[in-house]
């Protein structure tokens, strides 16, 4: 009889402390955007990781990247594909495959120069898997002539 009596004080001890962590979070303001009529603020994005892109160097149109592989080496999920250019570092081709991506950071970590880094992109939507396949090195041309404009 007492036995039964301490559970029932245990069990709504417990109903107790959780109705305390529901009701706190139930008054605190509201985290969700609603997509449409509102968008995320920057300083969210700040902490964002999206897919890769290349960082632009001082002259337009160009990459930071010298060919080196490192980031190739250090990828866990060989994600990326960088071809040697034939005439200096610049690398000819820069093959990023994100559905094979787990965003880990160990190829920007590794870089020597920087010149990868992830993107506050969260509007990125495919329909196919191939159009998650990307070349980076296009993109920063892309960007660039944005910019340029």
């Amino acid at each position: 009889m007492f036995r039964a009596i301490v559970d029932n004080i245990k069990g709504l001890w417990s109903l107790i402390v959780g109705l305390s962590i529901t009701g706190r979070f139930f008054f605190s303001p509201v985290k969700t955007v609603h997509y449409p009529r509102q968008v995320v603020d920057p300083e969210s994005l700040a902490s964002y990781r999206g897919p890769l892109e290349l960082v632009p160097a001082d002259d337009v149109g160009g990459s930071k990247c010298v060919s080196c592989q490192m980031c190739v080496r250090a990828c866990p999920g060989n994600c990326l594909t960088v071809i040697k250019g034939k005439e200096g570092k610049a690398p000819e081709t820069y093959l990023y495959d994100f559905t094979l991506c787990c965003l880990c950071a160990a190829c920007v970590e590794s870089c020597p120069t920087s010149a990868i880094r992830f993107s506050h992109n969260v509007y990125l939507t495919a329909r196919t898997r191939e159009e998650l396949h990307m070349d980076l090195l296009a993109d920063l041309k892309a960007r660039a002539a944005k910019a340029s404009q």
